[in-house]
């Protein structure tokens, strides 16, 4: 009896821990012990509701809403913006939309996404893709809303979202589509036109009727003109535009030979004699559709691994509408639809959507999109933040102060885009080749048609044709923008964001690089380590710091809050920053300077002598010290440190192996700046130290007139001097203008990442060289093997894409910026 009962409880936990719909194992996730059913996913619960007509579902529905701890809130689907972007209008009372559902598992699934019209009145179908786990929705917008139906989808476990299919997307699904479309044309032509041929060369052995033998001749005339002016009218239509528009285009020889060789075909078919060459013309069509469809899938899959920045800001907004007493109700409504003026509440963990004003609250913003610094920016009432930073702690109310499109993460990576769309000078010159390239094609045809002339007609346009074919600039064209777009998507993989293909090639001259030493040579996680004065100045220190996004303010701000309790009463008034020397402020009408050491000469600054001689004790040490001045009085120091990055030595070491002369530019003093350049090896003579950002910028403006000058820094002080050198680097850690003024950004902590950049830049522009010398002596072999006779046009248009392909192949295997490179 015993057993009897220790087997049946076995077998009813079995029983309850399996799917009541499939009997799979039930996850913890989804384990209920109170419940009688159980089912492994939400999918197996509703289809099994939905199987027995169980009243149960709609109950259950309504359970799940009450009880989700998910944001419920799809209301901006109903916005017309919304509506407008991703809503398919296919009759007045009929609406399509494609989602992106998550919690798709089975077919269970998909059978209970399926049957969505048969418990939400209003829709008409919901199909589902199980490979994307995406689902096609078509309903009636007089009987039921697009939330409501999103809504549901959430109910039963599926949360859906908008699948983004942007402009550029569309356009390739519908390129790619219509070059398959031709591309099967021409195959079919080319398969009956081969059929064709092989009943005319049985007929030379076994003889043919004369009326058959005409038929053939007359129906292979006809395959080939489908195949010739439909899919490969492409080739007419860009050798017509590039004459029209005098310029040099690799389909001109193309169209040339193939109307030279029809030409021919149609004057021997309609006099009934000689070759006919249309099994040839309608194969050469075909084969050189592929090549070009190869070509065209390489490059969207090049454009693909460009995507530098992807969606750094939530999909939909809160919007507050003041309604009368005072009430206020949020709206949800996609980004597309915000305005300026507007006003947004941005919950604890929210991505803020625009560049905007805070009106009310209080909290920690994180910028490191924009500044590489994940520590929380304190923001009140009053400040400003911007589109892609996150709130950390508390509700914010913003009003938005522009567009979407126009706000400073818009810019940057519209800067970015800029960039990698520009055209480079190694890009132009391959292009002006490939330009000089057509011409001299075109006359070695004409040469080649009138040396085999003097021998046959026939000959002489079919080697003349030939040589149209196998002559291939498009590889000179193809190849070098390819490498360097590669380059750079793998350059943005390892964080290093480079804005033009301009780098590859400035870094093969060898110059000067010039760092900045706080955040740049040191690792920017400053310090303070003493402070001497009054202690009531602290709270007002950090008033006036608390404001300032630079380190040395993160660390007064930190540290010196650390040590004292107080709570500030009095507003700090008249901010005013002073790049390179600090900051400075009223309070109570007394006037307070916070900063460098310059600032004492710079404000005819007062010091006692204990504290002079203290400063210089910070300084033997190779600290740095700040200065605190009320009213033209320096009241109290501090002392701050900032550590050497541990990879400085190795990348200056590297830097100098390669032939660059290395400098640092710095505002700090002198022998703080000397004893880290004598640390680093750098000799005096190129540490510059206590200068001013118009001081730094003259430096690198003299250096970039004598030869090739890199400005590495991550300040907002460096940002015209960033912009001033031959080639700018922002580093880790900097500001967004920094960022915006440079041509590079290392979003990688250390200096190593220099030594990467210019270490793939070599192999980038060594590749790009390569590539030069691969596809003109291909060319010059190629020509020469078609004007001597030894290959055909069919030969020609298998080696036509060829050489394209092998120049795309090899900027593919381009050894810069690996993922193993250190």
């Amino acid at each position: 009896m015993l057993s009897e009962s220790i087997s049946t409880d076995l077998e009813q936990k079995k029983q309850h821990c399996s799917c009541a719909h499939c009997g799979l194992p039930v996850p913890a996730s989804m384990y209920h012990p109170e419940n009688t059913r159980m089912f492994c996913c939400h999918g197996c619960e509703t289809a099994y509701l939905i199987l027995q007509d169980d009243d149960e579902l709609r109950n259950t529905l309504q359970e799940r809403q009450q009880h989700s701890n998910r944001d419920l809130d799809y209301t901006s689907m109903d916005h017309d913006a919304f509506k407008t972007r991703y809503v398919r209008s296919l009759s007045p009372e009929r609406r399509q939309i494609r989602l992106l559902l998550e919690g798709i598992y089975c077919s269970s699934c998909v059978f209970a996404i399926e049957k969505l019209s048969q418990y939400l009145d209003g829709v008409i179908s919901s199909r589902v893709n199980l490979t994307n786990s995406t689902v096609t929705i078509e309903w009636d917008p007089e009987i039921v809303s697009l939330s409501v139906i999103a809504q549901t989808l959430h109910r039963l476990g599926y949360s859906p979202h908008p699948v983004d299919d942007d402009r550029f997307a569309e356009i390739g699904r519908k390129e790619n589509r219509k070059r398959l479309i031709n591309l099967a044309v021409a195959g079919a032509c080319a398969g009956n036109a081969m059929m064709i041929a092989f009943a005319l060369y049985s007929g030379v052995f076994s003889g043919m009727a004369t009326e058959h033998l005409h038929l053939f001749r007359w129906t292979s005339l006809i395959v080939a003109t489908v195949s010739l002016f439909g899919p490969g009218s492409l080739f007419f239509q860009s050798a017509w535009r590039a004459m029209q528009t005098r310029t040099s285009h690799m389909d001109v020889p193309v169209a040339v030979g193939l109307l030279a060789g029809y030409g021919l075909g149609l004057a021997n078919t309609v006099l009934g004699r000689g070759e006919i060459y249309f099994d040839s013309i309608s194969v050469l069509v075909f084969l050189l559709l592929i090549g070009r469809y190869l070509q065209f899938w390489q490059q969207r899959k090049a454009v693909h691994q460009i995507s530098l920045l992807k969606a750094l800001t939530p999909q939909y907004a809160r919007r507050i509408n003041k309604e009368n007493l005072g009430q206020q109700i949020t709206e949800s409504i996609p980004l597309d639809a915000i305005e300026i003026g507007d006003e947004l509440e941005v919950r604890a963990g929210d991505l803020i959507p625009v560049d905007g004003l805070i009106r009310s609250g209080k909290s920690s913003v994180d910028c490191s999109i924009l500044t590489g610094e994940s520590i929380g920016v304190p923001v009140i009432a009053g400040d400003h933040v911007s589109a892609g930073t996150m709130n950390i702690s508390s509700p914010l109310v913003i009003q938005a102060e522009c567009l979407v499109a126009h706000s400073r993460l818009s810019e940057i990576a519209s800067l970015v885009e800029a960039g990698i769309q520009s055209k480079t000078p190694i890009v132009q010159f391959a292009n002006a080749i490939g330009g000089y390239f057509v011409s001299i094609v075109l006359l070695l045809a004409g040469l080649t048609f009138l040396g085999w002339a003097a021998f046959s007609l026939e000959l002489a346009i079919n080697h003349a044709m030939t040589l149209l074919i196998v002559a291939c600039p498009c590889a000179l064209g193809l190849a070098t923008p390819f490498t360097i777009a590669i380059a750079q998507a793998r350059a943005a993989r390892q964080q290093i964001l480079v804005k033009s293909g301009d780098v590859f090639e400035q870094l093969q001259n060898r110059g000067t690089v010039w760092l900045d030493k706080t955040g740049t040579i040191t690792e920017g996680k400053i310090s303070v380590v003493e402070y001497q004065g009054e202690a009531e100045l602290i709270p007002i220190i950090f008033a006036i710091e608390k404001n300032v996004v630079h380190p040395i303010a993160t660390a007064l701000v930190r540290d010196l809050a650390s040590k004292k309790e107080f709570s500030l009463t009095d507003r700090i008034e008249d901010v005013n920053s002073l790049p390179g020397y600090g900051v400075c402020g009223q309070i109570n009408g007394a006037t307070i300077a916070v900063g460098s050491e310059k600032l004492i000469e710079k404000m005819t600054l007062s010091i006692s002598e204990d504290l002079n001689v203290r400063l210089n004790q910070f300084h033997q040490s190779g600290l740095t010290g700040i200065v605190i001045a009320v009213d033209g009085t320096v009241k109290a120091i501090c002392a701050i440190s900032d550590q050497i990055r541990p990879d400085a030595s190795i990348a200056i070491e590297q830097l100098k192996s390669a032939g660059w002369k290395v400098g640092i530019l710095s505002g700090d003093h002198t022998e703080v700046v000397n004893l880290v350049g004598s640390q680093l090896g750098i000799p005096a003579g190129m540490t510059f130290s206590q200068i001013s950002p118009e001081q730094k910028l003259e430096i690198i403006q003299n250096s970039s007139r004598q030869e090739t000058t890199i400005m590495v820094g991550d300040g907002v002080n460096d940002s015209a001097s960033l912009a001033a050198a031959s080639m700018g680097i922002a580093v880790h850690g900097g500001a967004a203008v920094s960022l915006q003024a440079a041509d590079v950004y290392i979003n990688r902590p250390g200096l190593l990442g220099i030594t990467v950049l210019m270490q793939g830049a070599k192999k980038t522009v060594r590749t790009i060289r390569f590539n030069f010398a691969v596809s003109l002596s291909y060319n010059i072999i190629a020509a020469g093997l078609a004007m001597s006779g030894m290959i055909n046009p069919i030969i020609a248009a298998i080696l036509m894409p060829l050489s394209s392909l092998s120049v795309l192949t090899i900027a593919f295997l381009n050894p810069a910026f690996r993922e193993n490179q250190s």
